[in-house]
């Protein structure tokens, strides 16, 4: 049995954890809104693209932890 301690610090973890996945999906749309404008072929445009597909990974992931952690309360 989990004491309300332990729920609590559970629940702070998810809202840092949602907290960061608004952070991260407005980094996702500013790389987008960037990608626009860029030019294909260019180094910035694969610096943009490498930095998207790492954000991808860290939404996924934050959507892992919070789903995680949301089943054991």
């Amino acid at each position: 049995m989990m004491t309300q301690r332990e729920r609590n610090r559970i629940r702070r973890a998810i809202n840092a954890l949602l907290a960061q996945r608004a952070i991260l999906l407005e980094q996702l749309e500013e790389i987008n809104e960037n990608l626009r404008r860029v030019p294909s072929g260019s180094r910035a445009r694969r610096e943009l693209l490498a930095a998207r597909a790492s954000i991808r990974e860290a939404i996924r992931l934050n959507t892992i932890a919070i789903r995680l952690l949301r089943s054991v309360l």
